[in-house]
């Protein structure tokens, strides 16, 4: 395993904090001009650990919609040829 130095360590908090402010931000609806603010904007770290758990139509469109998501789909398709496959050996 490689040597990770705390540089890294670093760098790959600010970018998943930044990534779920930004789900806070635009999919939630928050902002910093709201009365009172919401937790995550007001102390940012707070969102290096655990999930946001989101499971609104947009972020769970598969499972709202029964639309599969393209590797779902591809796997299925495979599975499918390989049955299709076995049967026509016989």
């Amino acid at each position: 395993m490689k040597n990770r130095n705390r540089a890294i360590t670093r760098h790959q908090r600010s970018r998943i904090i930044q990534q779920k402010l930004y789900v806070v931000r635009n999919v939630w609806g928050r902002d910093e001009k709201e009365s009172i603010l919401h937790p995550f904007i007001a102390h940012p770290g707070k969102l290096a650990k655990g999930k946001l758990n989101c499971s609104c139509r947009m972020c769970k469109y598969d499972k709202h919609y029964k639309i599969l998501k393209s590797t779902v789909a591809s796997k299925l398709e495979l599975m499918q040829q390989e049955v299709d496959e076995y049967w026509s050996e016989e």
